[in-house]
Formats: C-alpha cells, structure tokens, sequence
C-alpha cells in the first residue's frame, strides 16, 4: 500500500467519499460537500460565460471593428431588467429570441437526425436476409403504433415481433445508461483505491 501524499488526491478522495455517504443516509459531510459541488459548479458557469462573452462579442466589437456584436451585447445586457419588476418586461424581447432560435435549431436538428436520416437509411436493398430483416422489423415497429382501425389476426401477427423488438431496443439502451454508470463509478474506485490509497 502506497498512499498518496498530494494534497490535491486527498481532496479528492474526501470529495468522492463524502457524496458516497449519501448512500448510507443524508449527513451533513454529504451537505457541505455537495454546496461545495453546487458553488463550484455556479462559479465555473460564470467563468466560461463571461470567457465566451469577451472572446466571442466584446474583443470582436473593440479590436475588430465588428459593430454588429453590439446586437447580442445589448440583449443580454436587457435579460438583466428581470430584476427590476418596473422594467422586467424589456427582458421578454431577448427572452423569445432565445426561446425562437432554440426551437428552431432544435426542430432542425430532430428532423434531421431522426426523421430525415432515419428514413434515408431505411431504403436499402433487400438483396440480403440481414436487410429484410431490418426492414420487416421497422415496418412491424410501425405497425405497432397504428390504433386507427381494429386488428385482426394478421395484422396482430405482424405486429407482435415488432413489440419484441421495441422491448430488446429498450432494453439495450437501459443497458447502455447501466454501462455507463459503473464506468463512471469505475473511475472513481481507480481514484480511491489507486490514486490515493495505491491498493491498485
């Protein structure tokens, strides 16, 4: 057993341990370690936010001449007037802009990735077993969610393996998040245990 002596792997393994405590039950050590989470967090934001305000809008308008920067700086500038109730109507304006440009970025993006992409991808020869597979298998998917008329035996049939194949999707993606958990915790018993204890 080699235990670290770096002041900053002990923080960190009192960091991991504390919100490990949570486990057990809420204490205080799990409370204060988590405002501390919860602050650093709050000023890291705050830094990269006003890092990209001056990299992508004020060094811009000041070194470069770009007038049009002051377009965004004054919107964000008017987002503040949420503090004032006489005023905090000028905030709505910046407030739709960002609500409109999000919703149509994010109406975009969905259409294309998964509407757009997903339908392209579908048209494939069924010059092979693996091909049919997949295309029977989406038609029966499909089929799954039509509720406009009764279903009688064949269709039923039809869209029976369909069910199964939306429970194995499921079923991989619940895995996925599963994976994904115990790499995270992995990494953090390699912290404890190698980093700061030397077990490993």
């Amino acid at each position: 057993m080699n235990i670290s002596t770096d002041f900053w792997v002990w923080l960190q393994a009192a960091c991991i341990l504390a919100i490990f405590s949570f486990l057990y039950k809420e204490n205080p050590f799990y409370r204060f370690f988590e405002h501390i989470f919860v602050g650093a967090g709050a000023g890291w934001a705050i830094g990269v936010n006003l890092g990209t305000i001056k990299n992508n809008a004020w060094v811009p308008l000041t070194q470069n001449g770009r007038y049009d920067m002051l377009v965004p700086l004054i919107l964000g500038l008017m987002l503040y007037a949420r503090f004032s109730r006489q005023h905090a109507w000028v905030a709505r304006w910046p407030m739709s802009y960002m609500v409109g440009y999000g919703v149509g970025m994010s109406i975009y993006t969905a259409l294309a990735a998964q509407l757009i992409a997903q339908t392209r991808a579908s048209f494939i020869a069924l010059n092979s077993i693996n091909n049919i597979i997949i295309v029977l298998g989406l038609l029966s998917c499909l089929a799954y969610f039509i509720f406009s008329f009764e279903r009688n035996a064949a269709v039923s049939a039809f869209v029976l393996p369909g069910r199964y194949i939306l429970m194995l999707t499921f079923g991989v993606s619940f895995g996925n998040v599963i994976m994904g958990r115990i790499s995270l915790l992995l990494g953090q018993m390699q912290v404890l245990l190698g980093n700061w204890l030397g077990i490993i």
